[in-house]
């Protein structure tokens, strides 16, 4: 039998204790309490972070030209891999807002960006559809105004131009360099020294124009003897951030006097016109002189510099026989309608034949066209890969046209170095092929780069040029010139196909031309009727 005290009874007490799970409840209260204060402190430290790293926000630059968009890249430097990398890119859109790349690193990284470039921005002026083609937005920055017309007058001179506008009452002197000059002289109908008869064929200058160029030595020396009597027309003119745009417009008139505008003569040839604050102007349309009757002397002068061929002595048929039609001005357009004469081969391969692939690959032919405010030039070129060249001295490592000229043809016909009547002028296109760049070799004292009026146009596998090129950069005037003079004469085209600047391939019009120096391998310039 049990002893009783080994199992005693315990009554009921009327409140039973609670089950062993109930107390499990608590331990998923505490969990909770811990995982939210986790949770915070999370959040703390996350927003702190991104706090200090931020995405940064790029400011709009005032540049003129609209390039694309582009992108901001913020890279974090550690010597840790990064936890995490967040990534967000803004659309661009009308508005400019560039594109960011962000790296987070851990707390120990240092946070460094790489240079930006300003983001750019459309001008809020458009731009006058005629100006396009002569629009170079470094130089003139955006336009600063709509066009507008006023009342101006234009005088072509031997080497270069006179225009004046009446809006802001300036005259501007316009060398056949590419370089201006606003004049400060005011005319109020005094007379200035007349300096003599004008050669035949030529004018001298009236009025305003007629002032500055009788009492301004340096202007006179410059511009030589006009070319035709001053002219009055309407412009259409844009100004510019930092220059301004003139073009002819042949409306009916623009002047309260309705004074007669010969820009919308048919004999007019219209100017269009670039002009920057740097003193450097451009035309895409020679120098936009009008058509006017001026005949050019019937014989030299007696100080004239060049010469007639001597008896006897004339360069190799073989070497070429160039004529030269005498005309009046053209429109610069790469278009040629008005070319009507028969265009001459360069053909001969002088150098590179071995990287000459052919026709296709580089050949050419031209027209020569002389006329009282210099020689007109018209190429055609076939070429299956353009290239333009460096500027300056160096541009003949590309794409382009060379010219040799001997302005004393007789005097030392036997020299086979060139000296000082003899020139070396590089013709080439710049880098979007819109235009000639000029650069002026020979002779030494003389060597410097020019922009003459010019145009070039391009279609697949070909570029076309058209230029004038004043008398001055062969330091002749029209009053030497005559039908049936001769002067040495070449042409020759370079080609290069390659990323590196190069003269890979040369053709020339002269077969026997070997180098660039020896005018007794060029052949003759003869200026026709």
């Amino acid at each position: 039998m049990a002893n009783p005290e080994d199992f005693e009874i315990i009554p009921d007490m009327g409140s039973p204790l609670p089950p062993p799970q109930q107390n499990r409840w608590w331990l998923w209260l505490a969990g909770a309490a811990i995982l939210f204060v986790f949770a915070f402190a999370v959040g703390v430290g996350w927003t702190t972070l991104s706090d200090r790293v931020g995405t940064g926000t790029a400011t709009e630059a005032p540049i003129a030209a609209v390039t694309s968009q582009p992108v901001a890249t913020f890279t974090a430097t550690s010597s840790t891999s990064p936890a995490a990398q967040q990534t967000a890119t803004a659309q661009a859109g009308a508005a400019v807002t560039p594109a960011a790349t962000l790296v987070t690193p851990p707390a120990a990284a240092t946070l460094t960006s790489l240079p930006t470039p300003p983001p750019t921005r459309v001008c809020d002026v458009p731009l006058d559809p005629q100006f396009a083609a002569l629009f170079d937005p470094g130089a003139l920055g955006c336009p600063a105004a709509p066009t507008s017309i006023v009342w101006a007058a234009y005088e072509g001179f031997e080497r270069g131009a006179m225009l004046w506008r009446s809006d802001d009452n300036l005259s501007y002197v316009l060398y056949g360099d590419g370089t201006w000059t606003p004049s400060n002289e005011t005319w109020d109908g005094q007379e200035a020294s007349l300096r003599g008869e004008a050669p035949s064929g030529l004018y001298r200058p009236e009025r305003g124009f007629g002032y500055i160029w009788g009492v301004r030595d340096d202007v006179f020396a410059r511009l030589g003897w006009a070319t035709m009597p001053e002219k009055g027309f309407c412009a259409a003119i844009q100004p510019f951030e930092q220059g301004f745009a003139l073009a002819s417009a042949p409306v009916a008139s623009c002047t309260a006097e309705n004074l007669y505008n010969n820009a919308a003569d048919a004999s007019w040839r219209p100017l269009v016109m670039v002009f920057d604050n740097s003193g450097r102007w451009r035309s895409g349309a020679i120098s936009g002189v009008p058509v006017v009757n001026t005949p050019v002397a019937a014989a030299p002068a007696a100080t004239s510099t060049a010469s007639p061929v001597a008896d006897g002595a004339a360069r190799p048929a073989q070497n070429g026989v160039f004529p030269a039609r005498r005309g009046q001005p053209v429109t610069l357009d790469g278009r040629f309608e008005d070319w009507p004469g028969p265009w001459l081969p360069i053909d001969a391969v002088i150098q590179g034949r071995d990287q000459w692939g052919g026709p296709a690959d580089l050949s050419a032919a031209f027209q020569v066209m002389w006329a009282p405010e210099g020689l007109y030039l018209a190429v055609q070129v076939n070429d299956d890969v353009l290239r333009a060249g460096p500027d300056g001295s160096d541009q003949w490592q590309g794409d382009g046209v060379e010219l040799q000229f001997d302005r004393r043809l007789a005097d030392d016909f036997a020299d086979t170095r060139a000296n000082d009547d003899d020139t070396q002028l590089g013709l080439a296109p710049d880098p979007e092929f819109l235009f000639v760049r000029g650069y002026r070799w020979l002779p030494l004292a003389a060597e410097s780069s020019f922009l003459p009026p010019s145009v070039v146009a391009t279609s697949p596998g070909e570029y076309a040029i058209e230029v004038l090129i004043p008398w001055l950069y062969f330091d002749l005037s029209a009053s030497e010139l005559y039908p049936g003079l001769q002067m040495g004469f070449n042409f020759s085209i370079s080609d290069n196909d390659g990323d590196v600047p190069a003269q890979q391939t040369v053709i020339s019009a002269s077969p026997a031309r070997t180098t660039h120096d020896n005018p007794t391998e060029w052949g003759a310039l003869v200026l026709g009727n």
